[in-house]
């Protein structure tokens, strides 16, 4: 079973101000579980709320990916919610290879090192993503 540890828990947090229908409604199904999901998971739950079409989840996904609501799981093809207050410039996840748990971490000095190299090399850096991946506590055992 996946997991994506989101600290205090998705299910008690509200859904950010200043989001579309189509946002809340998306944001809330990744809230509600807690599986990375794929899009068309997100479009098979969403059905019997009237979502029918794929692009609308797909514009709701970079919609709230761009305010930093939520973060995409590249090596999965998923999407976890943020358990940050806001954008941030670098991300960073521990991929479980055997039951898909995602966990994102803050690692301010990881953070600060890239920000800095990437200062250096005149280079203007939108995001950063970091997926380690290997094998969870449980998955290790």
């Amino acid at each position: 079973m996946a997991h994506q540890d989101l600290g205090s828990g998705a299910a008690a947090r509200m859904a950010p101000a200043g989001l579309s229908k189509n946002e809340i409604m998306v944001w809330e199904t990744l809230a509600a579980g807690d599986d990375p999901l794929k899009a068309y998971e997100i479009l098979d739950q969403l059905k019997d709320r009237g979502v029918r079409a794929p692009m609308t989840v797909y514009r709701a996904l970079d919609g709230l990916e761009g305010k930093g609501h939520i973060h995409k799981i590249d090596g999965m093809n998923a999407f976890v919610l943020c358990n940050h207050e806001g954008p941030h410039l670098v991300q960073t996840f521990l991929v479980c290879e055997s039951c898909s748990n995602v966990k994102e971490l803050e690692m301010v000095a990881v953070e600060a090192g890239i920000l800095d190299a990437v200062r250096k090399s005149s280079f203007e850096m939108n995001t950063a993503r970091l997926e380690i991946k290997g094998d969870c506590e449980a998955c290790a055992a």
